[in-house]
C-alpha cells in the first residue's frame, strides 16, 4: 500500500502527528510520501493584510505539487489518502481532476466552505472551498474512507465535517475535546489514525507482532523499514508465543527439545497453543528427545496427552537421529511466515532468535522435512511411547 499524507494551510509534511504515523508505517514495510505544497507565512500574509493576495498558496499551484508526484505513481499500487484540515478538501479535488481510484481515505478535520475564523485561512483557502463536487463519481472512487473530528476544534465548526461526510458516505468518528487534532493540542501522534491505516492493510503474522512489540515496549525500537530479525529476552519468548498462537491462521509446526528446562508445559502459553490447534487444525509437535528417561517424566506425558486431546499432531524423534543435519533443535515456524528459534549461545544463557529471512525460512522448511521423515507419530501415550523407548534403548 502507498500512503500519501497531505498537510493543511501554513503547514508542512513535518508537523504534528505526521512524522510519527510515517515513521510506524515504514516499520510495516509500507511506502509513505508526504509531498511539501507551497504555503504562505502567516505573519508575513497577516502584515501584507487582506488587501493582498497569498504569494504561494493556490488551488494551481497544489495541484502542480502533486502532478510532480502523481508521476510516479504505479496505476496498480492501492493507495491510501489522508488529509489534515485543508488536506482532505484538496483530496478530492486531486481525486475529481485526476481521476484517481483510491482503496481508501482517512479525512481529518475537513471542510468544504469558509471558516470565519480567523481571516488568514479563508484567505489561502478560498479557490480551494468546493461543495458540488461529483459526489457520485467520488464515491466509486473514494470505496471507505473516514472522517475524524473533534468537537473543541477552534477553527471548524462540528457541521463542517458533517457536511463533508454525509456525500461521501464516510464513517464519522468524533475525537472529544481534540481541538483541531494537530500538536497544538500536543498530538504529535495519532493512533486512531494508525490503527485505521492498519485496518487497510494485508499484515503478516510477523508484521503484526512487530507492531504488537513496539507497542509493548512503547518506543521504535526498530528503525528504517522492516526489520527481519529480532533477539528476545528468555522471558519474553511467552508473550510472542502467546501473541503468535492467539493470531495464527494457516499453520504451526514446531519442535520440542526435551534438554531445554525453558518450558512449563501446564503455562498459558500451551493453553494458547492448543487453542491455536483446535482453530487452525494443521498443527504439528515433535519432541526432539534428548534421553529416552525424559520420556518417563509425568510432566512431559501430561503435555504430550494434553496436547493429543487438542488435535496437535504428535511426533517423537531422537536427537542423536537428526541432529548432524539440523542444525537447530528447538525451533517453530508459524504461518509459514517467520521462524522462531530457542537455542543456548555461547555463554549457556538461552537465546531467542525470531525470522522473517525468506533464506532462514526455507532452510527451517528443510528441517521439518528431515525431523518428520525420521520422527515416528503417536497416537496415545501408553503403547507408542513405550514401543518408542523399546525401540530406542
Amino acid at each position: 500500500m502507498k500512503f500519501v499524507l497531505f498537510h493543511g494551510s501554513f503547514g508542512n509534511p513535518e508537523e504534528n502527528w505526521f512524522p510519527q504515523l510515517k515513521e510506524q508505517l515504514q516499520l510495516l514495510d509500507q511506502e509513505v510520501v508526504v509531498p511539501t505544497f507551497p504555503c504562505d507565512d502567516w505573519d508575513e500574509l497577516t502584515k501584507a493584510g487582506l488587501s493582498a493576495p497569498p504569494k504561494h498558496q493556490s488551488l494551481e499551484n497544489w495541484f502542480k505539487a502533486f502532478d510532480e508526484m502523481y508521476k510516479t505513481f504505479d496505476k496498480n499500487e492501492k493507495l491510501c489518502f489522508i488529509g489534515h484540515s485543508l488536506g482532505p478538501l484538496f483530496i478530492l479535488h486531486v481525486v475529481e481532476r485526476y481521476n484517481i481510484q483510491l482503496d481508501s481515505a482517512i479525512f481529518i478535520s475537513p471542510f468544504m466552505s469558509k471558516l470565519n475564523k480567523p481571516w488568514q485561512f479563508d484567505h489561502v483557502n478560498a479557490p480551494f472551498y468546493k461543495t458540488d463536487f461529483d459526489y457520485e463519481k467520488l464515491r466509486k472512487r473514494i470505496p471507505v474512507s473516514y472522517v475524524l473530528y473533534s468537537d473543541s476544534d477552534p477553527y471548524v465548526e462540528r457541521e463542517q465535517p458533517v457536511k463533508f461526510a454525509e456525500p461521501l458516505h464516510s464513517s464519522i468518528i468524533l475525537v472529544k475535546k481534540a481541538g483541531h487534532l494537530n500538536a497544538a493540542v500536543n498530538l504529535n501522534e495519532f493512533p486512531l489514525v494508525y490503527e485505521l491505516c492498519k485496518s487497510r492493510l494485508d499484515l503478516s503474522l510477523y508484521q503484526h507482532y512487530i507492531d504488537h512489540r513496539r507497542q509493548l515496549f512503547a518506543t521504535n525500537y526498530l528503525k528504517g523499514r522492516h526489520e527481519e530479525v529480532v533477539y528476545l529476552k528468555p522471558e519474553e519468548i511467552f508473550d510472542e508465543g502467546l501473541f503468535h498462537f492467539r493470531n495464527l491462521s494457516k499453520k504451526g509446526f514446531c519442535t520440542f527439545f526435551t534438554g531445554l528446562s525453558l518450558w512449563e508445559t501446564q503455562s498459558e502459553y500451551y493453553k494458547e497453543a492448543r487453542k491455536a490447534a483446535l482453530r487452525v487444525k494443521d498443527f504439528t509437535r515433535v519432541f526432539v528427545v534428548q534421553d529416552l528417561d525424559d520420556l518417563k517424566r509425568t510432566i512431559l506425558l501430561q503435555q504430550i496427552d494434553l496436547d493429543l486431546k487438542a488435535g496437535i499432531k504428535i511426533f517423537l524423534v531422537m536427537m542423536q537421529d537428526i541432529e548432524k543435519e539440523v542444525r537447530e533443535l528447538d525451533f517453530g515456524i508459524w504461518d509459514n511466515d517467520y521462524l522462531c528459534v530457542v537455542r543456548f549461545n555461547k555463554e549457556k544463557q538461552v537465546e531467542v532468535k525470531l525470522s522473517s529471512r525468506k533464506q532462514d525460512i526455507l532452510e527451517a522448511e528443510k528441517w521439518e522435512k528431515i525431523i518428520l521423515a525420521k520422527a515416528e507419530k503417536i497416537t496415545g501415550i501408553d503403547n507408542d511411547i513405550n514401543t518408542f523407548i523399546k525401540k530406542h534403548s
